[in-house]
């Protein structure tokens, strides 16, 4: 039982508090560029400011990966931590736009250290048996975010003004820090190799080499394109449809953008229990690391399917309730992809890799949003949002297809964490 193990406890307490902070900030960033610039403009503001930082988390997150192998991960945490709170503290000091765009760039940046570092030690303090049901409950984190910081932070501007949306994501900041501290980590053996240029340019691609060398993880790589052209259509189309489509306000586009984090949490949930139950009993590892395979194929192509689902019916401009359901299936398609995908990853990179695996993750999924956010934007106001979402649908049908002939790779290529000889050790 993992909420038995005091130091995920901390870590899930650190996680949740720091997504609340800066779901959060996001909504103080809008109104704080709004503020600023007035009118149409913000709306540009906010969009250089998510495109900065997405490109912060592609240029910062696999050097991280290299440190997380390389030094002690909870000083990586803690420090990410602090630096996040000074910086988020001065945010309401903010005069300019580039400002904004040097502030969100620099957070990112550190923010870049933290996550892949974080997912990275996940594996280590739950061990094998509870891993999944950890990434569920983190997959519950995200998903409280997206639900809970929106009300959080309408709370906090009513109450208080909008400046101390940013004192109190500086605040998180500050408490997961603290969790962070108190938590006790597992041991992990240092990089023998000693530090040096060519080596560290080798450690940059090491992450990316572990992904595309095993059929699982390129399959699962692939299935994250369709999550995040999915995922996009639910955070770029969703205002735009309510307003235009079914003629409705922004109580209506609020609720149908939360039944994606509904889906999603449900879907998390029960992956946990059922997979919890698939593999109850199985000490054998070789046996336990094939039924993963199985139920994560499982979960990667049925996540997708949904996905596609979810998104092939928009040119038929489905009533609001139809499209609440869709939206369901599309948060559900979403987290039956994440999971299995870090699941997948922790079992083929061993614990001294698994700061550059994770590292590298990041970077392509994130790549992958990148990718996506301008295309379903520029798509919607080309053809219309409903065309858009039955054109994202296709494609969401084709990365399927194309992933199922990927994931067939041959059983002599077959590589796991075991296999690079490194092995977890138990808590301190």
């Amino acid at each position: 039982m993992i909420w038995r193990n005091g130091t995920f406890r901390l870590l899930f307490g650190a996680q949740v508090i720091s997504l609340l902070g800066s779901g959060v900030t996001t909504v103080g960033l809008a109104l704080y560029a709004y503020r600023l610039t007035g009118g149409v403009a913000a709306t540009a503001v906010l969009g250089n400011a998510l495109m900065l930082r997405i490109l912060a988390f592609l240029i910062f997150s696999q050097p991280a990966g290299v440190l997380a192998d390389r030094i002690d991960r909870k000083r990586i945490l803690v420090a990410a931590d602090l630096l996040r709170f000074g910086l988020v503290a001065l945010f309401p000091f903010v005069t300019s736009v580039w400002q904004i765009y040097a502030m969100v760039f620099v957070v990112n940046a550190i923010t870049a250290f933290f996550t892949p570092t974080f997912e990275a030690t996940l594996p280590s303090v739950v061990g094998n048996d509870g891993y999944v049901k950890a990434l569920a409950w983190s997959r519950v984190a995200t998903d409280v975010e997206a639900v809970g910081a929106p009300a959080l932070a309408a709370i906090l501007v009513a109450s208080s003004g909008v400046r101390w949306l940013f004192w109190f994501d500086a605040a998180t900041y500050l408490a997961s820090a603290a969790l962070v501290v108190s938590a006790s980590f597992p041991g992990v053996a240092a990089n023998p190799q000693p530090f040096s240029a060519r080596a560290f340019l080798s450690d940059l691609t090491h992450g990316t080499r572990i992904l595309f060398r095993e059929p699982s993880l390129r399959q699962a790589l692939l299935m994250s394109i369709a999550e995040a052209t999915a995922g996009s259509c639910a955070i770029v189309l969703t205002v735009g449809y309510a307003r235009d489509v079914l003629e409705r306000g922004e109580t209506a586009a609020a609720l149908l953008m939360a039944t994606v984090g509904v889906g999603s949490t449900a879907a998390a949930l029960v992956l946990g229990r059922a997979t919890g139950r698939y593999e109850m009993g199985t000490r054998d590892p070789a046996v336990l690391h094939g039924r993963r395979h199985r139920w994560s194929r499982a979960g990667l192509i049925g996540g997708g399917a949904l996905l596609s689902v979810s998104l092939l019916p928009g040119a038929l401009q489905p009533a609001l309730v139809a499209f609440a359901v869709l939206w369901l299936l599309n948060g559900t398609g979403q987290a039956l992809i994440a999971i299995p995908s870090s699941t997948l990853l922790a079992e083929h990179a061993g614990e001294t890799e698994r700061g550059r695996a994770y590292a590298a993750h990041f970077a392509w999924t994130h790549a992958f949003w990148l990718a996506s956010y301008p295309a379903i934007g520029h798509a919607a106001a080309r053809w219309g949002v409903p065309r858009t979402l039955t054109g994202a649908g296709c494609a969401c049908a084709v990365v399927v297809l194309v992933a199922t002939l990927v994931g067939r790779g041959a059983a002599t290529n077959h590589l796991h964490g075991r296999d690079q000889g490194a092995e977890s050790t138990p808590l301190r």
